[in-house]
């Protein structure tokens, strides 16, 4: 019987430079992508709140998971030509709605069903975070990786 040795296991695609450069380069464009989506999606929330029309919503469901991406709730609300809505919503640890309590419902009077719940968060701050976050781990990364160019350069004209 052999004995396994590490040295002739495969390794794995991870270490490949093709995929290393691949995720660095989804990483460097998804961070600015993400931005600028999640901006647009702020200045069209921003749109709505200013002339959107205002209407009483119940609060129907309320996801109360452990993580903060399930701290949202759906809201029901009936538009201007007689339909019924409903639109989700984040809520904040401190700002918990309750189940059939009423909240002021924003919604579009040419689309209602383009709608946000007002004082809770919307996906665009969500998207806009997430994409700051990635741009800043991308530069992060950019400055690692020039750093580590200059000083293997560095090296390699001392050696030789």
């Amino acid at each position: 019987m052999t004995s396994y040795s590490s040295a002739n296991a495969p390794r794995s695609f991870v270490y490949h430079p093709v995929f290393q450069t691949i995720v660095i380069a989804v990483i460097l464009l998804a961070g600015p992508v993400l931005l600028v989506i999640g901006s647009s999606m702020n200045a069209a929330d921003r749109e709505l709140v200013a002339s959107g029309s205002r209407t009483t919503g119940t609060v129907v469901e309320v996801n109360d998971g452990a993580e903060a991406p399930t701290h949202n709730f759906r809201v029901e609300y009936v538009a201007s030509d007689a339909s019924v809505h409903s639109v989700w919503a984040d809520w904040a640890p401190d700002a918990k709605p309750a189940f059939g309590s009423s909240v002021t419902v924003i919604y579009s009077a040419t689309e209602p069903s383009a709608a946000l719940v007002e004082g809770h968060g919307t996906p665009g701050r969500t998207v806009a975070g997430l994409g700051g976050l990635l741009t800043v781990v991308s530069v992060v990364i950019v400055v690692v990786m020039a750093f580590g160019f200059a000083r293997g350069r560095a090296r390699r004209r001392r050696a030789g």
